[in-house]
């Protein structure tokens, strides 16, 4: 009798342990399910950048410190051109391409251009000499847009709002190309080159009396007649 009383003992225990054995894998494989699950779930979510039309332009108006600017930018496959302007004296172009529908570029004074597109409008943030303008920029459609014109090296720009107003600056010189190699040279921080490089263009409110006809703006440089072209993402001069 005691060697079946033992048999019967060791038998219980060798159950329960096979029991426990099962319980702790069922444990192990819901755990494993669970965190998949939720690797899943966060992939779904992931942010998707959308991508640009094949051509387009935006136009935005903004103001930031009490100072008004409007930009206009205009987009051609990859290419990227933007025109930014206050309407009396400042202005700034900028000239690159977009990636995956975000766009960072600096111009040639160094101001900055960076912006998304959400799949309909263009949202950033512009910073022209130490200023920064947050905008959201809509799609608009000829004839408005950018447009811009040289007469004899002076050149001015206008941006054309979808009502029809128009706002520009015609930059009449005061710089040279020795401005920026001595900018170089003297290794010029933000602050140096804005003052000695940048605010010494000479600048001035664009002539106002512009008419609209078939994708060009005609108005007046210097009191003569020019016919301004719209400006597309592949525009570029120096």
């Amino acid at each position: 009798m005691g060697m079946k009383k033992q048999l019967r003992t060791l038998l219980v225990g060798f159950s329960a342990m096979v029991a426990l054995g099962s319980l702790s894998a069922c444990s192990s494989g819901s755990s494993n399910e669970s965190s998949s699950t939720t690797s899943s779930s966060t992939t779904t979510t992931s942010a998707v950048a959308a991508p640009f039309p094949t051509t387009a332009t935006f136009i935005a108006d903004t103001e930031a410190d009490g100072k008004k600017m409007t930009i206009g930018i205009s987009v051609e496959g990859e290419q990227i051109t933007a025109y930014a302007c206050n309407g009396v004296d400042d202005e700034a172009w900028f000239f690159g391409s977009q990636a995956g529908g975000d766009i960072d570029i600096t111009s040639k004074f160094r101001d900055t251009l960076t912006a998304s597109f959400n799949g309909t409008d263009l949202t950033g943030d512009l910073n022209m000499n130490g200023v920064s303008y947050d905008f959201t920029a809509a799609p608009v459609s000829e004839p408005a847009g950018v447009y811009t014109a040289d007469l004899d090296g002076v050149r001015s720009s206008w941006i054309v709002r979808a009502d029809g107003s128009a706002i520009g600056v015609q930059f009449n010189g005061g710089i040279s190309g020795r401005d920026f190699e001595q900018a170089e040279l003297q290794q010029l921080n933000a602050a140096q080159f804005q003052a000695q490089v940048r605010n010494k263009r000479q600048l001035q409110q664009a002539d106002q009396s512009v008419k609209l006809s078939k994708g060009s703006l005609t108005s007046r440089i210097n009191g003569r007649d020019v016919t301004a072209t719209r400006v597309s993402g592949t525009t570029r001069f120096g």
